[in-house]
């Protein structure tokens, strides 16, 4: 489970469902990443960052 990820969410929207809604994804797709049962291509893992105002490395682990 990606801890920093989940923590950055809550700290920022309150919620994984607000936070799938402002990067226009699935809800499903948000808790899938935060579980590690996907994983995001770079450019993806920048969109997410940025919309939670950090860089990748902060919250994805593989950067």
């Amino acid at each position: 489970m990606n801890r920093l990820l989940k923590a950055k969410i809550v700290e920022k929207f309150g919620t994984q469902g607000d936070f799938a809604a402002a990067i226009k994804a699935d809800e499903a797709v948000v808790s899938r990443v935060i579980r590690g049962r996907r994983e995001l291509n770079v450019e993806s893992q920048k969109k997410w960052a940025d919309k939670l105002e950090c860089r990748p490395v902060e919250i994805f682990q593989d950067n």
